[in-house]
């Protein structure tokens, strides 16, 4: 069946994602280092094995390209710093994927880029990869060592700069669309609502850096950074 958004079939994984979310901080506050230590390594096994179904997949299929199977996207990145973030404790990857995640992965699940609904192979990676990151970054800032440090705002807004520049180079030179950083996707999305290409990519400028700012409230308020 074609994908709808917030049909009933999106709503129900949506809640679904939402419930992981909070079973995940719930849990991750009453457990010892240790225990969420093994939590954690076991968030990134999953997220790891979504990768490999989806290359060991694409090339069974020989549907693997340069132009659509590089892991050039921004979700890709955000799965990436939440490996790094689950493995080894770092600092600036878990701001990369608090950020870049809740800012673009979030935006993703709500209005995601797919042509089939379930239970087609597409849906079920697309929420598989970009609900297991949202739920990685949710047991991530439950740690107090992994909470956005002063300054992250800023850091990540460059860092954001430093992906669209290295990414749209990419793009351009090889006519690809990685991060839809040269047009907008083929499904209806917020990008419909920021204006033509390139115009909506100022306007993404402006929105990404009020979302960090905004994402980076409550820890301003709490006063519980790292």
């Amino acid at each position: 069946m074609p994908f709808r958004p917030f049909s009933g079939q999106h709503l129900v994984v949506l809640g679904l994602i939402a419930f992981l979310i909070f079973l995940i901080i719930w849990v991750t506050r009453r457990l010892t280092p240790q225990k969420r230590l093994w939590v954690g390594r076991g968030l990134g096994f999953v997220m790891l094995s979504y990768a490999l179904t989806f290359y060991i997949g694409k090339g069974i299929a020989h549907e693997l390209s340069f132009e659509y199977t590089l892991p050039l996207e921004l979700c890709d990145w955000v799965l990436i710093a939440c490996l790094v973030g689950l493995f080894f404790s770092n600092q600036l990857a878990s701001e990369i994927a608090y950020f870049w995640g809740l800012g673009g992965t979030l935006q993703a699940i709500l209005t995601p880029d797919l042509g089939q609904g379930f239970p087609s192979w597409d849906f079920i990676l697309f929420f598989w990869s970009h609900g297991t990151a949202l739920v990685a970054i949710a047991f991530l800032i439950s740690g107090r060592g992994s909470r956005p440090r002063p300054g992250s705002v800023l850091r990540m807004f460059l860092a954001l700069n430093l992906y669209a520049l290295a990414v749209g180079t990419a793009d351009a030179l090889f006519d690809w669309n990685y991060g839809y950083l040269c047009r907008k996707p083929a499904m209806s999305s917020l990008l419909d609502y920021l204006g033509p290409w390139p115009w909506y990519l100022i306007s993404l400028e402006f929105l990404a850096l009020s979302i960090f700012a905004l994402l980076d409230l409550p820890w301003k308020w709490k006063g519980c950074r790292a």
